[in-house]
């Protein structure tokens, strides 16, 4: 029986990782979409009309933080930052799935055209 209490006791202290794990990337899905369109399809052709590679790298970023929160999800413990976190990746997929066209007007909002500077 002590092994046991000993796994117990590992599941427990990862439980915790994987709740920030799930919220940092929840967060990054969401925080690197004004990022790539204010900064960084500034320096491409095509500009804000790349707004679709924010939205894959985003549900990338989201899936990550989804899955790695997951496993403890069905183990048990919820704490509030794992909730937090797999909201934020949830949100983010089921919105660039239900109103991309949002993202597009956002992203053509966000983004600074340097050529004409």
């Amino acid at each position: 029986m002590p092994g046991h209490l000993t796994r117990a006791r590992r599941l427990e202290s990862g439980a915790g990782f994987s709740a920030a794990i799930a919220l940092v990337f929840g967060l990054f899905s969401w925080l690197q979409f004004p990022t790539l369109c204010g900064f960084m399809f500034s320096s491409t052709r095509a500009g804000a009309d790349n707004y679709r590679y924010s939205l894959v790298l985003g549900a990338l970023l989201a899936l990550v933080g989804f899955f790695s929160g997951l496993g403890t999800l069905l183990r048990g413990p919820r704490a509030a930052m794992l909730i937090a976190g797999m909201a934020l990746s949830v949100s983010f997929v089921v919105a660039a799935l239900a109103v991309p066209d949002w993202f597009g007007v956002s992203c053509h909002a966000l983004y600074t055209d340097v050529s004409n500077e």
